[in-house]
């Protein structure tokens, strides 16, 4: 049961790391849209939120890791049992 567990959470991991290169690669972006002389200001609002909803999903999935830790927890005490 802990191996579906570390499988679930292995896969959280990765959306993590997908999500902050994803960031870090829209971060560039608008570095460079800005060195092109781009709007400015609507790059950096878009990047804002982008960036309050990368923090807001990262929070999110450690509150469901730890969630999924503390179940496989219980469920292989119980199977234990």
């Amino acid at each position: 049961m802990k191996d579906i567990g570390n499988y679930k959470l292995s896969k959280i991991r990765d959306a993590l790391g997908r999500l902050d290169a994803a960031v870090g690669r829209l971060e560039s972006a608008a570095q460079n849209a800005s060195a092109q002389g781009l709007p400015d200001e609507a790059l950096k609002a878009e990047l804002a939120t982008l960036m309050e909803n990368h923090a807001a999903l990262k929070k999110t999935a450690g509150h469901v890791a730890a969630r999924l830790d503390v179940t496989i927890e219980r469920l292989t005490a119980q199977l234990k049992t």
